[in-house]
């Protein structure tokens, strides 16, 4: 199997290198595509996505933060079948938008999100009615931006509350003690995304409900 990752606001494709050589480790090929989070060009993202994925295996898909959100989008547009892309694995990423983006337009930062908000990060009702089963991976250990400007009385990552990272019709969720960032470089995240893709739950999950 093959595995591609997409990386969050800010960042490139080399902060997930070090989770991709995990996963390496483990027997899986992998890919990180990179691309400009605060100027997005949906199709251009989209076509890059399009040559990475293997036509002959099938292919997984996991995004941290903002790129879980493109993934969710890349789906809508491609709707790829399930024996193409069988799982998706969101990493700290608000699937139906964040209250932080909210907060910094308000205090007049919006500028400096560029067009992100236009791909999900502002707050919205949503389901996930892919046939791609969603293991969602939410951090609680609220060290960032958002306990700052929003207080810490929800369970956050620091920037992404742990209700916003889940979603009706996903597959699985799953808590850790790390926040935004450090979700990536976690020795615990590989083997649970491995532990997904076999057996459709992580290995101590939040709840299952694998449909």
């Amino acid at each position: 199997m093959k595995i591609v990752f997409l990386h969050g606001l800010y960042m490139h494709g080399v902060a997930l290198l070090p989770l991709s050589q995990r996963l390496e480790k483990l027997g899986y090929r992998t890919d990180v595509l990179s691309y400009n989070t605060v100027n997005i060009n949906s199709e251009h993202v989209f076509k890059k996505l399009d040559t990475l994925l293997d036509p002959f295996e099938t292919n997984i898909l996991v995004g941290h933060s903002l790129g879980g959100l493109m993934i969710k989008h890349y789906l809508a547009s491609r709707k790829p079948l399930r024996a193409k892309i069988s799982h998706v694995i969101a990493v700290g990423s608000p699937i139906r938008g964040a209250s932080i983006v909210e907060k910094l337009t308000d205090l007049g930062f919006g500028a400096f999100l560029g067009n992100s908000t236009d791909h999900g990060l502002e707050k919205h009702d949503d389901t996930w009615d892919f046939p791609q089963r969603l293991g969602c991976i939410a951090g609680t250990l609220s060290i960032g931006l958002r306990p700052i400007l929003l207080g810490g009385e929800m369970m956050s990552d620091g920037t992404v509350t742990v209700e916003e990272t889940k979603i009706d019709g996903m597959t699985d969720h799953l808590t850790m003690n790390s926040n935004h960032t450090s979700l990536l470089y976690s020795n615990y995240i590989p083997n649970q995304i491995d532990h997904f893709i076999q057996f459709n739950c992580f290995e101590q999950s939040d709840f299952v409900d694998a449909g």
